[in-house]
């Protein structure tokens, strides 16, 4: 009755324009909307909260070294929009593209290298070009993984299948353990799983919910693999002539190559949840990049 109507007889429908969608209904009412879409819903409730802590330490060193870190604690809430027509606190979750932990390292180093410097102050001047000069730029972040619901195979014996499936307990006592890469398949092991159904067997303190009951595990209860990733450049200015110069550089993008991981299956029940993908708007190989840069 909330995703149709039928008995009515609004205006629109009494109009001889209207097209009937439903034959039978049409014959029996005449007049009544026979409308058998779903309805969508786009209030202005659907809405994030989003709450931050974040501090920051800046460093200034000798010998042109710089150093700044920050941290940030941050926590986005959202709504799945596509159950909150009938309830907004059981579809109420971290939003899927927040990591709620964040440390970023960045600084500069000028390598003591060339006139003036620890090494090589009495070199040429065509050798001071060519080993002077340079500074290095790294950038390191390691952030907390990104949320993901735990359910489970037979919601449906306990409600309707429009409504959200959720796993009833603390899903935090299901362990992340993420594995070795498969290189046959291609996957890492995301967590343990179970082949017993959860409606016959509780697994890792988390059971089925009951009868018409929306599981207390809650909608993106459980964070995946940490994200770890490293960048760096490299750097040279040329004076040329007065106002004329020249910048060189390289810039290095995951230096180190580590593979950002996504989320592994939600599926507790159905046996071991694998990661066979990467995490959002991520590339997984080291990337190079070179410029040069004229200043006049």
């Amino acid at each position: 009755t909330l995703g149709r109507y039928f008995g009515g007889t609004l205006p629109a429908c009494s109009d001889p324009n209207y097209s009937q969608p439903n034959a039978a209904l049409a014959a029996a009412k005449p007049g009544a909307c026979g409308y058998t879409n779903g309805i969508s819903y786009y209030g202005d409730n659907q809405d994030t909260h989003f709450n931050a802590l974040q501090v920051t330490l800046a460093k200034q060193l000798t010998k042109g070294l710089s150093f700044n870190g920050s941290y940030a604690w941050q926590r986005s809430i959202n709504f799945n929009s596509s159950f909150s027509t009938y309830s907004r606190k059981a579809v109420k979750g971290r939003d899927d593209a927040q990591r709620e932990q964040e440390l970023i390292a960045y600084g500069s180093y000028s390598l003591p290298f060339g006139r003036n410097r620890a090494f090589g102050s009495n070199v040429p001047g065509i050798v001071n070009e060519v080993i002077g000069g340079w500074q290095v730029s790294p950038v390191v972040n390691w952030s907390s993984g990104l949320p993901f619901t735990v359910n489970y195979s037979e919601c449906d014996r306990s409600i309707p299948g429009d409504a959200p499936c959720y796993v009833n307990g603390d899903t935090r006592n299901l362990r992340v353990n993420i594995g070795k890469l498969d290189p046959v398949r291609h996957q890492r092991l995301g967590f343990k799983g179970t082949r017993t159904p959860l409606t016959e067997q509780p697994f890792e303190g988390l059971s089925a919910a009951p009868l018409d009951t929306i599981g207390s595990g809650g909608r993106n209860g459980k964070f995946g693999p940490n994200f770890f990733s490293t960048d760096a450049s490299l750097q040279k200015d040329f004076p040329i002539h007065e106002a004329l110069s020249a910048q060189f550089r390289v810039d290095a993008y995951n230096v180190f190559n580590h593979i950002a991981l996504g989320n592994p299956g939600g599926g507790i029940d159905n046996g071991d949840q694998f990661i066979t993908g990467l995490a959002p708007s991520q590339f997984p190989l080291r990337q190079l990049q070179f410029s040069v840069r004229v200043q006049f």
